[in-house]
């Protein structure tokens, strides 16, 4: 077995170190939507046994980015957009909430982890660094937003929209005239506003910034 798939025991079980391999090769569409995923292939691929792999897929089923059709395989789930418009809607309410929560009270070091992420995000901009980079910079902003709440539900489902959400912006953003080359400008913009502490202003933003795709229509959701 290959030493970068063993387990480390109960902490990180073989199929979970799977599944996050599986799960992040759909994340950056190197499993693209419809694909069917080979259990032999990605055993072989990772010099594990079949079984590992069959209980990694089940639970990549339960996430939804799976889906198993009997007598055939394993597949990787379409993007349907009426969902994707209302885990965005999640998003917002979260973040939102979290932002009504926090924004009076946060420090300089607090705002300094966005700087950070913002910086960073321009960086890979400038040097034309592979989307799904800037797209997990993205998410960490957004992520480092919620973790402010401290509320440990909030952190739950933030997280379990997560891999929806990141797959999506991978896949759809490249399709959106000029909105990779957005992404820096957008976040810089958005910390701006939050600076200011506004939170009605702040709160405004976040929702803006979330649903931007839906409500310019760039995004169709029947």
């Amino acid at each position: 077995m290959n030493q970068a798939f063993r387990g480390d025991g109960e902490s990180n079980p073989l199929k979970d170190t799977i599944k996050q391999h599986i799960r992040t090769r759909i994340i950056e569409n190197k499993l693209q939507p419809g694909q069917r995923i080979v259990e032999t292939e990605i055993a072989r691929e990772l010099k594990v046994s079949q079984i590992p792999v069959r209980e990694a897929l089940c639970g990549l089923e339960e996430e939804g980015l799976v889906k198993s059709v009997k007598y055939t395989g394993s597949f990787v789930t379409e993007i349907d957009n009426k969902e994707m418009y209302h885990m965005h809607l999640l998003r917002t309410y979260i973040e939102a909430t979290a932002l009504e929560l926090t924004l009076p009270t946060l420090s300089r070091k607090d705002f300094g982890a966005l700087h950070d992420i913002v910086d960073a995000m321009g960086e890979k901009q400038r040097s034309q660094a592979d989307y799904s980079v800037i797209s997990a910079l993205d998410i960490e902003f957004h992520r480092t937003i919620v973790g402010w709440s401290g509320i440990g539900a909030y952190n739950r489902i933030w997280t379990m929209l997560n891999g929806h959400v990141r797959r999506f912006i991978n896949i759809v953003h490249p399709q959106i005239e000029h909105k990779q080359d957005q992404v820096y400008e957008d976040h810089k913009l958005l910390l701006d506003i939050l600076e200011e502490r506004d939170v009605d202003k702040a709160k405004a933003a976040i929702r803006a910034h979330i649903m931007d795709v839906f409500d310019r229509g760039a995004i169709r959701v029947s």
